[in-house]
């Protein structure tokens, strides 16, 4: 697993693709070196870049069937916000897709199948029921916490729990029955993790205030989400 990566992707539907080449309008700017442009299958092609010694994957994945549909998936590494970056202004939009998927960057092979098995898992049918999921927090010590979810998002959750267990660390999008979506971080750790650094979870003030000089957050505990 030494060469399993997180990647983040985004969605590029203005952005150029001709030849192999990624088109972004800032890219002067930015100043990423192109290493290596190979196509794995008609609609993926496997991009490198290089800026100041340093490497970042990435892979360019469009539907046949939808000119649109074009997404952009990057390592999550030191390189990831200057990269994104490039792919804004001048007319041209990107925004983060919500799809992250680890890639074992040395089995190109599989690399296709997951892609399509991450976007296909994005995507609903007109009478497929959306995933819908309200997480009520611990009000204090001893209160009851729930989750209340419809089958599509427990399932959907099931599968992230499954991620997070072999590669520590992913995010799932959900919503509630208003419509406002919102990302769930999961986190796996090891049995000696220090949870008295932890803040508790309890949300009412007037009986829990964590101490910000010596709880941590829990958004400071997951290493690979820069949250």
């Amino acid at each position: 697993m030494a060469n399993v990566k997180l990647f983040r992707a985004i969605y590029i539907p203005e952005t150029p693709f001709v030849n192999g080449v990624l088109k972004p309008k800032k890219a002067k700017k930015y100043k990423f070196e192109l290493l290596q442009s190979e196509k794995v299958v008609d609609n993926l092609y496997q991009l490198i870049f290089k800026r100041e010694e340093k490497v970042i994957h990435s892979y360019y994945f469009k539907n046949i069937e939808d000119e649109l549909e074009r997404y952009l998936f990057v390592e999550n590494n030191e390189l990831y916000d200057g990269f994104i970056s490039q792919f804004w202004g001048g007319g041209q939009r990107y925004w983060e897709s919500g799809m992250d998927v680890y890639i074992d960057i040395d089995r190109p092979e599989e690399v296709f199948e997951q892609l399509t098995h991450v976007y296909n898992n994005s995507f609903y049918e007109e009478d497929e029921p959306t995933p819908i999921s309200h997480v009520f927090g611990q009000q204090m010590w001893h209160s009851s916490a729930y989750l209340i979810a419809n089958r599509t998002a427990l399932l959907e959750l099931k599968e992230a729990i499954d991620v997070a267990l072999k590669y520590e660390e992913t995010r799932l999008g959900l919503m509630p029955s208003d419509g406002e979506g919102y990302d769930l971080f999961i986190k796996c750790v090891e049995d000696d993790f220090k949870w008295e650094e932890l803040e508790m979870p309890y949300h009412d003030r007037e009986y829990y205030v964590p101490d910000e000089k010596a709880e941590l957050p829990p958004h400071k505990i997951f290493k690979k989400y820069k949250l």
